[in-house]
């Protein structure tokens, strides 16, 4: 299976003790490739079957990009244990998945939403006291286009605005200049 960025998840199935034939190797591979579906950053994939009496034991094991998560299943059935380790797993990459987009959102929040200062020119008999903050101003938290930007700026007779690109989901800055015409500030990270 082949993701958008030409790297493909490498499968390695290893045995003890057990006699793999290319049915249970077809399964196996079934299974685990459906996991890259869920995430997208899986590298390496370990599978590990292994009999130990009447028990038929497996070991999953996947190679993320910063994480290594495992599962183990037994049961009387390898087929079985198959199923039930993947199906482990696939809660596993769920609830990882889940955390790491909470991470970025808090992420944009802090980064984007905080609140924009906007500082006025001193006067120049002001310039010997120290320059303080004197009016403080929030940019829209609701994401829009540079256009509807313009109107913002053209309904409120402001010089600029800041706001969130619906199309980047960057903050921009959009200024009115001197000739009449709008200039746009983004950011380059």
């Amino acid at each position: 299976m082949t993701r958008s960025n030409d790297l493909t998840m490498n499968i390695a199935i290893t045995s003890r003790n057990v006699e793999i034939d290319d049915a249970l190797k077809a399964y196996v591979n079934k299974r685990l490739e459906k996991l890259e579906r869920l995430y997208d950053r899986i590298y390496r994939c370990e599978a590990i079957l292994a009999e130990e009496k009447s028990r038929k034991n497996v070991e999953i094991i996947l190679h993320l990009k910063r994480n290594k998560v495992v599962a183990k299943e037994s049961s009387p059935d390898m087929y079985a244990s198959i199923d039930n380790a993947s199906e482990n797993i696939k809660k596993q990459l769920r609830r990882l998945k889940g955390r790491v987009k909470s991470k970025r959102r808090k992420l944009v929040l802090t980064r984007v939403m905080n609140p924009v200062y906007r500082f006025t020119r001193p006067a120049k008999e002001d310039l010997e006291v120290s320059s303080i903050i004197s009016k403080t101003d929030l940019f829209a938290e609701k994401p829009m286009l540079p256009s509807e930007a313009k109107l913002e700026i053209e309904m409120t007779n402001k010089q600029f605005i800041m706001f969130k690109n619906a199309d980047t989901g960057q903050a921009n800055v959009l200024y009115k200049r001197n000739n009449g015409t709008y200039g746009m500030i983004e950011p380059n990270f």
